[in-house]
C-alpha cells in the first residue's frame, strides 16, 4: 500500500525559506548529519549531546516526577546532620537523579556551608527551607587546546564532565509560624496543595524531599512527607490526594506520639490541629463512645456512623475512598464519614452476628436500616438509644488496631434511588411502580436524577419516621397531617423536624407534632433546635420548661400551652 505524505514543515512553496521561519523546530531535538568529508566542530559533537539529553529527559517525563526508590530523609536534632538514604527519582524536566550511598551533611557547620557556596549564606534566615536533590555537572581534567590558527596561542580547558547530585536549601517564601511543629506542618498541609508554589520555585532539575524549618540559625523540625511524593504525571489530581493522605498519616502519629509523651488525653478533636483531611485515614479509637453513640474527632455538622470491618478489606476500602475530594473542616457542607474498626475475620462473623440478630422493633428508640451501623453523634443522646452497649464494648475491646479508621462516604444509588438507565432505540420508558400506601416518590421529569433534597427526601422523610413517633391523639394525628402536606417535600424543614424528633424525649409525644407545626409555621424550627440542643441536658423537666417558653413566645393556644404545662409538672425536677 502507498503512503500518502503530507509536508512536514509547511508549505512546499516555502521550501526555500529559512526552517526556522516555517515551522517551529526545538534546536535541542536536532542531531548532528554525518558523512564522509565532512569537517566537525565542538558545536557539531555537542549538538548530538544536546538530542540525546533531551531524548532522555523525555523518556523521564513520560515515567513521571517524584521518586522512583529510596531517597528516605531524616535528621538528627543532636548532632545536627541530615541523612539522606540511596536512591533515584525524577525531576520535573525528565531529570533523573541517582544516588548510590548514603549523603549526609551538617546542617550547623555554617563554614563549611559558606566555603561550598562561594562565601554566602554564613548563617541560615529564620523561615522554612525545601530540601532538594540536584542534578550538577563538575569539570574534571585538562586538556590542551591547541591554536587553530597562525595568531591563536595554545591553551588549556576542562576535558571531561562528570555528572553528580548534591543536596540543597531552596528558601520558600512562607511564613515560619509562632505554633509549635505539628500546627505549623499542619496548616502547609493545605498551603501546598495545589503544587504551584512549588513549581515555580523549585528548580526544574532538583528533586524535592521534604521541608526543614530554620530558626535563630537552628533548625527546628524536618518534614519528609512535604513536598515528597513518588513518581506521578505531573499535576495528576489522584495522585494529589495520595500525598494527602501521606501526609495526613505522617503528621497524626506524630501527633499520637506527642499527646502520649505529654501524658494528653487521645480523645481529642481532629480541628485541633488538621484544618484539611484526606478522605480516608487513621483516627484515634478514644474519640469514639460507641456505647452511648458519641464522637468527638468531626465538627457537629459531619453525618458519622461506626461499623465493624475485616481487616483484610481495610486497605481497600481506603484504596477507593482515596479518589473523593478531600475533609475541609472549615466547610460547612454536611459530609457523610464511616468510621471503621477493624477486626480479624472470626470476630467479625461472631460481632457481626450479634448485631444482625433479630430485635423487637417496638422496643427500639430509632429506626435502625443497617444493624452494623451505629450513628454517632456530636454529644450524648438526648434519650437511651438501643446500640447493643456490650457488643460494640466487646468491639473495640478485641481490636488489635491501636488507632480505628475512618473513609469518606460516596453518594449511593441504593441510598439515594438514583441510578442510570440505558433505554433501546424504539422503546417507550418503562412505566414506573404504583403507589405504596400515601407516599409516592417523585418522578424524575427533568432530568436524569433528582437534586440534593430530592435524594434527602426518599431516604429520611416524615412519611417514614411517623411509624416510631405516632400521633397521640385526635389533634396530634390533624397536626401531624396537615405538617406532612405543607412541608413533607421541604428538605430543609424536614432535616430540622428530624433533629428535633431525636431530641425531645418520648414523654412529650402528645403534644409533639402540634409543637412541630407551630414551629414550622412560626419558621423558628432552628431556633427551637438551638435552644435545646444549648440549654438542656436531656431531662424531659427542663424541655419541658423550654418548649413552654418557645411556645408563649410564638403565641400558641391555650390547649397546647397547658398540655405542655401539665407534662412538665408531671415530672420531678432535676
Amino acid at each position: 500500500m502507498t503512503e500518502i505524505l503530507f509536508q512536514p514543515l509547511g508549505n512546499p512553496l516555502a521550501a526555500s525559506r529559512p526552517l526556522e521561519k516555517i515551522a517551529d523546530i526545538d534546536s535541542r531535538l536536532s542531531r548532528t548529519h554525518y558523512f564522509d568529508g565532512r569537517l566537525l566542530t565542538a558545536e557539531d559533537l555537542e549538538r548530538d549531546q544536546v538530542y540525546l539529553d533531551e531524548r532522555l529527559r523525555e523518556a523521564g517525563k513520560v515515567i513521571g516526577e517524584g521518586v522512583a526508590a529510596g531517597l528516605e530523609l531524616s535528621f538528627d536534632f543532636y548532632s545536627g546532620i541530615l541523612t539522606l538514604t540511596p536512591g533515584s527519582g525524577i525531576t520535573r524536566l525528565g531529570r533523573i537523579v541517582q544516588l548510590d550511598e548514603t549523603l549526609t551533611v551538617n546542617v550547623t557547620d555554617s563554614a563549611l556551608i559558606s566555603q561550598l557556596n562561594g562565601g554566602k549564606y554564613r548563617q541560615f534566615n529564620r523561615g522554612l527551607y525545601a530540601v532538594v536533590l540536584n542534578y550538577t555537572e563538575v569539570a574534571t581534567d585538562l586538556a590542551e587546546i591547541f591554536p587553530t590558527d597562525l595568531v591563536s596561542k595554545r591553551g588549556a580547558d576542562y576535558a571531561s564532565v562528570t555528572e553528580a547530585v548534591q543536596l540543597g536549601l531552596v528558601p520558600l517564601p512562607l511564613p515560619l509560624s509562632q505554633q509549635d511543629d505539628l500546627h505549623s506542618r499542619a496548616s502547609l498541609i493545605r498551603t501546598l496543595q495545589d503544587n504551584e508554589l512549588v513549581d515555580s520555585l523549585i528548580p526544574g532539575d532538583s528533586l524535592p524531599l521534604g521541608i526543614l524549618a530554620i530558626r535563630d540559625d537552628t533548625p527546628l523540625w524536618l518534614d519528609s512527607e512535604l513536598l515528597r511524593h513518588p513518581t506521578r504525571q505531573h499535576n495528576d489530581t489522584r495522585a494529589q490526594r495520595e500525598d494527602l493522605f501521606r501526609q495526613y498519616r505522617q503528621l497524626f502519629n506524630d501527633v499520637m506520639d506527642y499527646r502520649r509523651s505529654a501524658t494528653l488525653s487521645q480523645n481529642f478533636a481532629a480541628s485541633e490541629y488538621f484544618s484539611l483531611m484526606p478522605a480516608s485515614g487513621p483516627m484515634p479509637k478514644a474519640c469514639v463512645d460507641a456505647e452511648r453513640g458519641v464522637q468527638s474527632f468531626f465538627p457537629d455538622h459531619f453525618n458519622v456512623h461506626v461499623a465493624p470491618v475485616r481487616m483484610a478489606e481495610v486497605d481497600l476500602l481506603i484504596r477507593e475512598s482515596l479518589h473523593l475530594p478531600p475533609l475541609d473542616l472549615n466547610s460547612k457542607d454536611v459530609v457523610d464519614v464511616m468510621v471503621l474498626v477493624p477486626l480479624t475475620n472470626n470476630r467479625f462473623g461472631q460481632y457481626a452476628t450479634q448485631l444482625e440478630r433479630r430485635t423487637e422493633l417496638p422496643e427500639r428508640r430509632l429506626k435502625s436500616t443497617d444493624p452494623l451501623r451505629l450513628s454517632l453523634y456530636p454529644r450524648p443522646a438526648p434519650h437511651e438509644i438501643d446500640t447493643d452497649a456490650d457488643t460494640w464494648r466487646e468491639i473495640f475491646a478485641v481490636s488489635e488496631q491501636e488507632n480505628i479508621v475512618y473513609v469518606r462516604r460516596p453518594a449511593r444509588a441504593a441510598e439515594t434511588r438514583v441510578s442510570g438507565i440505558v433505554i433501546a432505540d424504539g422503546f417507550s420508558d418503562p412505566v414506573g411502580s404504583p403507589p405504596v400506601d400515601d407516599y409516592v416518590p417523585p418522578v424524575d421529569i427533568d432530568g436524569p436524577g433528582y437534586d440534593d433534597g430530592e435524594a434527602f427526601l426518599n431516604y429520611f422523610n416524615l412519611w417514614s419516621v411517623v411509624e416510631y413517633r405516632q400521633p397521640k391523639g385526635e389533634r396530634e394525628f390533624e397536626a401531624y397531617q396537615k405538617l406532612t402536606e405543607n412541608y413533607g417535600r421541604k428538605a430543609e424543614t424536614v432535616q430540622w423536624i428530624l433533629l428535633l424528633l431525636i431530641r425531645i424525649s418520648p414523654w412529650f409525644d402528645p403534644i409533639l407534632w402540634r409543637t412541630l407545626l407551630l414551629s414550622a409555621e412560626r419558621e423558628m424550627l432552628d431556633k427551637v433546635s438551638s435552644e435545646l440542643f444549648a440549654n438542656d441536658d436531656g431531662h424531659p423537666y427542663n424541655t419541658g420548661k423550654i418548649l413552654y417558653g418557645l411556645l408563649k413566645d410564638a403565641g400558641a393556644d391555650d390547649a397546647l400551652m397547658e398540655d405542655v404545662k401539665q407534662l412538665t409538672e408531671k415530672v420531678t425536677p432535676v
